[in-house]
């Protein structure tokens, strides 16, 4: 089972982000096809939880490669300390899913009429790919920078760059946790509370 605990530097985030990307798609590469591509009336199928966790790490990959000037510029001044993860998660179910929030706009995943393996398998080399991208753009930033610099965030305002990466680790064990729930598997902890 998979342990990250409670990463905090960048290298503890590196980390953590890769040993992810592995069992995100090994979770969604090791399902039936017709159990990835199958939901219930008004809930998203595996596969539209992973193309929404695809569509969520484009912007942060986005984010990490343009110049840090032009996040000052756009984004302002950081005028408080990084959070912790378990900060991070606590605010987004606490206050942005308790209150209503969800995914809307660029992050609604849209998955093709297309409901066969060799679908599922683009769909998880694209999870992968997207986990190397960020992997890459993550090594180009420094301990320091990733609390100097505010991105933002469409339910919880603007984060450090450290905490939308802890956001973005949370994200993804929320999702496979949803899809857990809707096959009625038991849900999985890779964090320290």
């Amino acid at each position: 089972m998979l342990q990250l605990g409670a990463p905090y530097s960048q290298e503890e985030i590196a980390a953590a982000w890769l040993a992810e990307v592995t069992a995100v798609a090994d979770f969604f590469a090791m399902m039936e096809t017709a159990a990835f591509f199958a939901a219930p009336e008004g809930v998203w199928s595996p596969a539209e939880n992973l193309v929404h966790l695809i569509k969520s790490c484009r912007p942060v990959i986005m984010a990490l490669t343009i110049p840090k000037t032009a996040l000052r510029i756009r984004f302002g001044w950081v005028g408080h300390e990084s959070r912790s993860l378990a900060q991070v998660r606590h605010t987004y179910l606490n206050d942005a899913l308790a209150n209503g929030g969800q995914a809307g706009g660029p992050f609604l995943p849209e998955v093709k009429d297309d409901f066969t393996a060799v679908h599922q398998v683009d769909i998880v080399a694209k999870w992968q790919e997207k986990g190397s991208a960020l992997t890459d753009a993550l090594a180009k930033w420094s301990e320091k920078d990733l609390d100097n610099y505010l991105l933002p965030h469409p339910l919880l305002g603007k984060m450090t760059v450290r905490e939308i990466l802890f956001f973005t680790l949370y994200h993804n064990l929320h999702h496979v946790n949803d899809v857990q729930r809707l096959l009625q598997l038991p849900e999985t902890e890779w964090f320290a509370a």
